[in-house]
Parts: C-alpha cells; sequence; structure tokens
C-alpha cells in the first residue's frame, strides 16, 4: 500500500465537498502528526476548488521521511466528509481498497446501510454524525473538525491534544479565526466522543 521508499506510511484519503473544511482538515492532521515528531502532508487533488464540487485529498504520515508526493491510490483510511459522494462518485471513494481499509463516514445513515452503498461488508466502519456537530455549534455544515476528533479516535495516528493544539496554532493567526477557537475545540472533542465502531 506504501510506497516503496517508505514502507511506515499511513496512507488517508479524503472525500469531501468544497467550502466543507476538508481540504483544511487534511493539512491539519498532517501538521497534528508533526507536532507528535512523525512526519506528515496533505496534498489536494482539484484544479480550482468551488464551494459544493467534489475535492478529493491525499495525506500521508510516517516516523520516515516521505520520498513521494504522488496521489494516494490504496488507502489504508478512507474519510468521506460528505454521505452524498456516497451516490454520485462511489466508484472513486472504493478505488484502490482492499478489505482492510478502515472507512469514518460522516452521515446519520445506519452502518448496514453505508456498507451496503458501499460495497464494504467487513470493512472497519466508523461512523460519526460530523454535519449535526457542526451545524448545532457552528450553525453551518462545516464537519472538519468534528472529522478531525473522529479520525483521531478511530485510528490513533494523533491524539486528541496534538489535533487541539493545530487548530489552536493554526486559528490563533487572525482575531477573527482566534474568536472560533472555542468552537472548533468543542466539535473537535464532539466528533471523539461521538464517533462510533460499527458492529
Amino acid at each position: 500500500m506504501t510506497t516503496a521508499m517508505d514502507k511506515s506510511a499511513i496512507e488517508i484519503r479524503w472525500h469531501g465537498r468544497g467550502g466543507q473544511g476538508t481540504v483544511t482538515a487534511a493539512k491539519m492532521l498532517a501538521s497534528a502528526a508533526i507536532i507528535k515528531g512523525k512526519h506528515g502532508q496533505a496534498m489536494p487533488e482539484f484544479g480550482l476548488e468551488r464551494s459544493g464540487t467534489p475535492v478529493k485529498v491525499s495525506t500521508r504520515i510516517s516516523d520516515q521521511h516521505i520520498n513521494t508526493r504522488a496521489p494516494v491510490v490504496n488507502p489504508q483510511i478512507v474519510i468521506i466528509t460528505d454521505p452524498s459522494l456516497m451516490f454520485t462518485i462511489k466508484n472513486q471513494i472504493v478505488q484502490g481498497i482492499d478489505e482492510n481499509t478502515v472507512f469514518i463516514v460522516n452521515t446519520n445513515f445506519p452502518a448496514d446501510k453505508v456498507r451496503k452503498i458501499l460495497g464494504i461488508p467487513n470493512n472497519e466502519l466508523w461512523i460519526v454524525d460530523a454535519s449535526k456537530i457542526a451545524l448545532e455549534e457552528f450553525g453551518r455544515n462545516i464537519p472538519n473538525t468534528a472529522m478531525l476528533g473522529a479520525v483521531a479516535k478511530a485510528t490513533g495516528i494523533v491524539d486528541l491534544d496534538a489535533v487541539r493544539q493545530e487548530i489552536e496554532e493554526a486559528f490563533s493567526a487572525s482575531s477573527k479565526l482566534r474568536a472560533l477557537i472555542p468552537q472548533n475545540l468543542k466539535a473537535l472533542e464532539r466528533g471523539y466522543n461521538e464517533v462510533y465502531k460499527a458492529d
């Protein structure tokens, strides 16, 4: 699943829509890994991001230097930040997966429905209603920080403290963003606490 140059990399592929913070979340996950002394990179795969258009982002995290910037082809983890994409680009979402690929999905659908839609009867599946969390915390469907909390819980790649630190550092750049730190930290913690592993 990983490159010949780096067998230790964890390869993640994100599927979301422009305007929902998917690219930002992917970058923050990589930065949180760096805070913990690992190597991390995040690379969006789109031309011009427009609100509502599908976006795909590759994230790699490793204990060693990462020697490739190629898109992730065989993800160990697939993160779906917009549930409608399961219907519109299902083939792209499941491309390159195998039975060991872990799925983390933002949805309020029951697990059996998600498994049927994606055709993943036996894959490890984590579900969180990150859109509900975002609407309750921000009044807008920006599920990225809730998804980051869910990813931290489901994978253990980074701990919650590292993501918390990354949010605080990234949002401290401007007074406008700084005011949003408490809401984002709450969404992060809710994503961590509300995600669950499906049977």
